[in-house]
């Protein structure tokens, strides 16, 4: 199965949606995490709690299935959690079957033997969740070793080593594709459907069944960040790796040069109206957020209206065109 760039279009689309429902339930359901929780969720110089910009979770630290990330206790709520309502129903639908869609989509090209097609597709999904994240709002881009004045690319993690036989080494191998518009290797794909270590008794054992899927119970920083979609068809991350070259990315140029001319950037979590300088915690605190509720609403209204009609668009030229 070969996926067409209406898919990818409408697959590009229901994220950014996505992102627009996770930020509206915050404005409305978000509580403070408790006392004993709360260094979680706070860089060292914070003083309040942040639902975007968080330690944890970076652009959501939040969810309506609770907490959800690492050293935070679960809590599993029955019936369904109040503020799931506030994610469309029928959006989980698509996000599932187009995951589903892609990671079998993936799996049938290794059977063909088909790695250049499969490695497209599996950038193009992680591209997606976790490219303009890194690029417009985690903005890791360099670091510094032991030589000062020698600019080394960014850490993301503290495990970034990229062995293809381990679930991480593929994960962080990936990452860094994505995030630098490097190369990947075939040896990586070639194993995206092996049995891998670093899994639990009884959890799916492969990279694909894993890796390749929405996260339902809270988007951390791999899935947030910037509201964006493409310019003017469906952009693969080869185009994109393609202008990184071009530009020098990432020791010359900066993110916005890279993705301007490609996107249409809706929301910024790094501009205003989310980041507010004047503001505590530069607007990103959860009371600030508040604060400017109203405001915030009428725009995610206005910006999700644009998405349904560039939805509805797509759809008849995709019809026009059978």
């Amino acid at each position: 199965m070969i996926l067409d760039d209406a898919f990818w279009r409408g697959f590009e689309l229901d994220f950014q949606e996505l992102k627009i429902s996770y930020l509206s339930w915050a404005l409305g359901y978000a509580r403070e995490p408790p006392e004993r929780h709360r260094h979680l969720f706070q860089w060292p110089e914070k003083t309040e709690y942040c639902a975007v910009n968080s330690r944890y979770g970076r652009a959501f630290a939040i969810s309506p299935f609770g907490p959800g990330v690492r050293g935070v206790s679960r809590t599993l709520r029955k019936p369904i959690p109040r503020g799931l309502d506030e994610i469309d129903l029928a959006l989980i639908a698509r996000l599932n079957s187009s995951t589903r869609l892609i990671r079998e989509s993936i799996r049938a090209a290794l059977q063909r033997k088909d790695f250049t097609q499969a490695r497209q597709i599996l950038l193009n999904f992680y591209w997606l969740k976790l490219g303009p994240h890194e690029l417009l709002f985690d903005h890791i881009q360099f670091g510094q070793g032991d030589d000062p004045d020698k600019m080394e690319k960014g850490r993301w993690g503290e495990d970034e080593s990229e062995g293809w036989k381990t679930l991480t080494g593929i994960r962080n191998r990936v990452v860094n594709v994505t995030r630098y518009g490097e190369y990947l290797q075939t040896d990586y794909v070639k194993r995206l459907n092996k049995k891998l270590p670093g899994f639990t008794p009884g959890s799916r054992n492969t990279f694909l069944a894993a890796a390749l899927s929405w996260n339902r119970y809270g988007l951390c920083a791999f899935d947030c960040g910037p509201v964006l979609w493409s310019r003017k068809g469906f952009v693969h991350f080869k185009q994109v790796k393609k202008r990184m070259r071009e530009l020098g990315w990432p020791f010359e140029s900066n993110a916005r040069q890279v993705l301007r001319p490609l996107y249409h950037i809706a929301l910024d979590y790094r501009r205003p109206p989310i980041w507010m300088p004047y503001e505590p915690e530069q607007g990103y605190s959860l009371k600030s957020i508040r604060r400017r509720g109203c405001q915030l609403y009428e725009i995610l209204d206005a910006i999700s209206e644009k998405i349904d009609r560039l939805r509805r668009r797509i759809t008849k030229e995709s019809k026009n065109s059978e």
